[in-house]
Parts: structure tokens; sequence; C-alpha cells
């Protein structure tokens, strides 16, 4: 029997490769033969019909009727001066509802620093009981900790009007709550957000309010020494692992902290300096304005060492295609 590749019945079908080894992985593909890692297949096969395209039915068309109704009816009664929607400036009342209710915590401040307000999801992160006590009494420009925590440059960006971004910022919850909160509990908790701070001006363009919204990006609940350990390998994931300079820095002998380490986490140290390189190596592999030694070599990772191996192990391809498939979303 004559047998044609997965890429040639891909050419003739007019389908991609990805859908005809799924098609030949079901079953769908009669006479299919794999040999290795390739599939073969007859080239008088027909071509599957394929299960995931909906088909276009009178309830579809319906619908398409109903949505043009609905926009007909729409446009009569903005006609008629009866719109029913109204911008915030409108509609206070909606205003504050959404910045009440938002998911993620935010506060706004005037453009001398001064907190004015903060919604229900900050005051719940900062444990504040007693928000009258906060409001226009802390000012975030005479915080004299904003540079050890590593925000002076973006906060005060923030405050000359700029729309600014932090990514992975490791918030100081400890202490946020002992400055700003009721409660005097210890926190074992170990956070990282996303910030963005935008700036609301007036019509003359003056700067009214800088908004402050923090996304969280992760966090660890464990034990001192494991989340000491792995803000350790986060900080210094672009050197070669070090063991011993892990054990020295948590105060524990090597041994009995890799048992700790894994014991609560699931893997060794070396594990999850490995997971954090990959997961960075692979967010750099989208970046198309670099090579892929640029990368490599940004993440301190020898193309041809082990490590790179493992990688292509881990993403089940390599480098170059793992890049082409990201970047073709």
């Amino acid at each position: 029997m004559d047998y044609m590749t997965v890429k040639e019945a891909g050419e003739k079908w007019g389908i991609g490769i990805r859908v005809v080894t799924l098609y030949c992985s079901e079953g769908r593909i009669e006479g299919a033969v794999k040999k290795g890692n390739l599939w073969l297949i007859p080239r008088d096969a027909p071509r599957p019909k394929d299960r995931r395209r909906k088909k276009v039915t009178p309830v579809e068309e319906q619908e398409s009727t109903i949505s043009k109704n609905t926009y007909g009816l729409g446009m009569q009664i903005k006609c008629e001066d009866k719109w029913p929607f109204k911008s915030l400036y409108e509609n206070e009342d909606l205003f504050v509802q959404i910045f009440k209710h938002f998911p993620y915590p935010m506060h706004i401040c005037a453009p001398d620093g001064t907190m004015l307000l903060a919604n229900e999801e900050y005051l719940k992160f900062a444990r504040i009981t007693r928000p009258e006590k906060l409001y226009k009494k802390h000012n975030i420009l005479l915080n004299p900790h904003l540079e050890r925590w590593g925000v002076k440059d973006f906060v005060f960006r923030a405050f000359q009007g700029e729309a600014v971004y932090a990514y992975d910022v490791k918030v100081p919850y400890q202490e946020i709550i002992e400055r700003l909160g009721d409660s005097k509990e210890v926190v074992c908790e170990s956070l990282y957000h996303n910030m963005a701070a935008l700036p609301i001006r007036d019509n003359n363009n003056q700067l009214l309010y800088i908004v402050f919204i923090f996304i969280p990006s992760r966090s660890y609940r464990d034990r001192e020494e494991i989340i000491k350990g792995k803000e350790y390998i986060d900080k210094h994931w672009k050197e070669e692992f070090d063991i011993d300079k892990l054990a020295n820095f948590v105060h524990m002998s090597r041994h009995h902290y890799v048992r700790l380490f894994k014991q609560h986490t699931g893997t060794t140290p070396y594990g999850y300096y490995q997971d954090v390189k990959f997961s960075k190596l692979k967010e750099m592999l989208c970046d198309t304005n670099m090579s892929i030694t640029q990368v490599f070599n940004e993440c301190g990772i020898n193309y041809n060492g082990n490590l790179s191996k493992k990688l292509k192990q881990n993403l089940g391809m390599t480098p170059s295609q793992y890049r082409t498939m990201m970047t073709k979303k």
C-alpha cells in the first residue's frame, strides 16, 4: 500500500499537521499506522469529518435576527431620549459600587500622596477594620520604606502623572499590616503582586487622583525556612544552583533542608530551581526580538548542556518549535 506522511495529508486535505496527528491518534483515519514516532496514512484515505466545527442551524439564524432587532430597539430608545446607560460622571452611585466591589485591592490617593479611599479588598488585605483612622492621615510619599521595598521609583513616577506598571513585586505584607492594620498577628505568608498606578485628570489635564491596583501574582504559605529558600531561588535563578549557599542562607544543614523542602513542597530545592528557570526561559522564548541563543544566555543555560536537554524533554519539542507554537497564538 502507498502511504503519505502527516504533512502530505495535511496539505492534501487543507488542514494543519496537529489536526491530522490528532485524527490519527483518535483512530479516525482508516488504515493509518504508526512507525516509531511517525504516522503513515494511506494515500487513498478519505479526509475525516471535522466534528469540532459547529453547523449553522436555523437557531443561529434566529439569534442573529434577534440581535438585529435588539440593536434596532436600542437605537429607537436612544433617539427617543430614553437611553438607559449613563457615564460614570452622571452616575456616581455606579462608580462607588464598582470601586467598592472591585475584586482586587485598590486605593485612591490625592496628588500630594494622601490616601483618600480604599476598597473592601484592600481593607481585608491590610487587615484594616477602622478605615476612618487611615483616610487623609496616611501619606504614601512620606513612607520612609519605599526604597527598601523596591517601589520608590514606581511610586514617584505615579505621582508625576505617569501610568506605571510593576510586575511580580514582593509585598512587605507583615509591615503593611503593622503600619496600617489593626491586627497584631504574625503573618506566615509571602505575597507577590503585579501593580498598576493610573492617573485621573480633569478636563484641563490637571492631575486629580492616582488609582493604585494590586493584583496577586503568587504567594507562599509555608514554614519560614521554605519561604526563605524559595525567595532565595527566585532571586538567584540565573546563577548556577548551589545547595550549600542555599542551606547557609536558611541556617540549616544541606541534607536536613533538602528533606524538609521536599516534605513540604513535593520537590527538591534543585527541582524548584529548575521549574523557576524553565518558567522564565519559556516566557523569554515568546520574545521574538531575542534569538534562541540569546534567551539561553540570558537565563544562564548552556544550549548544549544537560539542563537544556531536560528543558526539551519538559517542552516535548525544541525551543524553536515552542516559540513558533506560542507566537502563532
